[in-house]
């Protein structure tokens, strides 16, 4: 993989999940580029809160008899208004009540979350997984753009234009946004790390793939700099900076095998179908990065799911078993 690539990201909030993607179409097919440049508030809660609205006929409509209002009444209503948007806006949480054990619970649509058996985030090991070289290839193509970063109340997230995507086999999926999680939600042999980045991808049929990194603590990560010194304290609004162009192929590792598997957004609707790429090497970043993200976000993980009669996949072969045996006395 060629490090001298590009990267964008934007999306538009019509989001339909497919079936699991266990295959893909030969060619490349037409790619349906659409222009969406709202920014991406929160995937799962973005989803969550697609519901359709009915007009009613112009015939069944019935005059409604007008009612002053006094200033006292206007003052009841802003505050019902404003109290239902708080409670929307935390109808879901990463801990108590509203947490993930209770998400399934919270609304209709969340129910997937509690019953689903290909839910995310695993934990990966690699004598459980199944080395092959019938993998598609990863290529990944990013440019580099001015920073639009949004605080949407779960955690910092990094939106992008239309112009970057990943290519798996000959399938193409456009980047929208990245984000953080602390600690990590994929754990390796049983630990977790202590952060996590997610590059989410949608093609052209509203199917989704998602790139994993793994942070360890380390060397102080001088693209993620750039980042910390503009967090958005406010939640929910983006900010835009075009003093500060990142590419973020410079926060993936420079050995890319990785795992792969069918699993789900980690976060409500946990919708499933989604094709996971998880990095088998992590990158670095400092212990005092990884706590200034930590502070405004909280622990933001979500609990390892079952794998079911999941099989999860390598991208590399293990060497012959066949090793000589020697005696000790």
């Amino acid at each position: 993989m060629r490090r001298d690539l590009f990267l964008p990201f934007s999306f538009s909030l019509s989001i339909a999940l497919m079936g699991l993607l266990m295959f893909f179409p030969a060619g490349n097919g037409v790619w349906a580029a659409e222009k969406a440049d709202q920014p991406l508030v929160d995937l799962g809660a973005e989803l969550a809160k697609i519901k359709k609205t009915e007009q009613p006929a112009d015939d069944d409509k019935k005059p409604v008899e007008k009612k002053e209002t006094s200033a006292s009444d206007e003052v009841k209503i802003d505050e019902k208004a404003a109290k239902n948007e708080t409670s929307h806006a935390v109808q879901w949480s990463y801990s108590g009540e509203t947490g993930p054990r209770f998400w399934g619970e919270l609304m209709p649509e969340n129910q997937i979350c509690k019953t689903g058996r290909n839910q995310s985030p695993i934990d990966l090991r690699d004598a459980a997984a199944l080395g092959t070289q019938g993998l598609p290839g990863l290529d990944i193509v990013y440019r580099e753009v001015p920073l639009k970063i949004i605080n949407n109340g779960h955690s910092v997230q990094v939106n992008y234009p239309l112009g970057s995507y990943i290519k798996l086999g000959n399938h193409r999926y456009e980047l929208l946004q990245y984000h953080f999680h602390t600690p990590s939600e994929h754990h390796k042999e049983g630990f977790a790390y202590p952060m996590e980045m997610h590059f989410v991808h949608k093609d052209g049929d509203g199917n989704l793939a998602v790139l994993g990194v793994l942070f360890q603590e380390g060397e102080t990560n001088p693209y993620l700099n750039g980042i910390l010194k503009r967090l958005p304290k406010e939640v929910g609004k983006q900010e835009i900076y075009e003093d500060l162009k990142l590419n973020p192929v410079n926060f993936l590792p420079a050995n890319t095998e990785f795992y792969k598997y069918s699993g789900s957004l980690t976060t409500p609707p946990c919708s499933e179908g989604v094709y996971w790429v998880v990095f088998k090497h992590p990158i670095e970043a400092s212990a005092r990065q990884i706590q200034q993200l930590n502070e405004l976000m909280g622990d933001n993980a979500r609990p390892v799911q079952p794998e079911f009669a999941r099989h999860l996949l390598k991208s590399w072969m293990e060497p012959d078993n066949d090793r000589q045996l020697y005696e000790f006395y």
